[in-house]
């Protein structure tokens, strides 16, 4: 196997995002890879995505887009916070189904290689929720490498 050259690095924006982009950084700067950090928001099954947000003294926006534009934000100061990455490194955010939009997204633009954080769930919680990182792993036509990052204390 080659040493990666492009590195895609899913995240959900929790605590552990941080410590999974930072092993990709790392992981990356040796070979020179680049790293693009990618978070999927899935709507909501039960609300329309187009469905209006508003707030006195607001513009009201589509509730995808006031998503979009949150989980843009917080992904750009993740990233701002852990300084200059020493290797190329972009980020977006994605609509649709995580598992799926990284999938394709991997397909789609040739990624040597995926680093994602796993949750460790089991149980009930795991069966409602899925793992993302599962189905990636088991669907990927690239290496697939999963760190268990801990659950977020509330």
């Amino acid at each position: 196997m080659a040493a990666p050259s492009r590195i895609l690095v899913p995240v959900d924006l929790s605590e552990g995002s941080r410590s999974v982009v930072d092993y990709a950084l790392h992981l990356a700067s040796p070979f020179g890879a680049s790293v693009d950090v990618v978070h999927a928001w899935e709507p909501p099954q039960y609300v329309a995505p187009d469905l209006l947000v508003a707030a006195p003294g607001w513009n009201s926006l589509s509730l995808e887009q006031v998503a979009m534009e949150t989980a843009n934000k917080e992904l750009g100061n993740l990233l701002q916070q852990m300084g200059p990455p020493g290797v190329p490194l972009k980020h977006r955010v994605m609509v649709g189904e995580a598992a799926s939009t990284i999938l394709e997204l991997a397909e789609k633009e040739g990624y040597d290689l995926i680093i994602m954080g796993t949750h460790g769930r089991r149980g009930l919680p795991r069966l409602l929720l899925g793992s993302v990182a599962q189905k990636v792993v088991s669907r990927a036509s690239c290496p697939v490498l999963t760190l268990h990052v801990a659950a977020d204390k509330k």
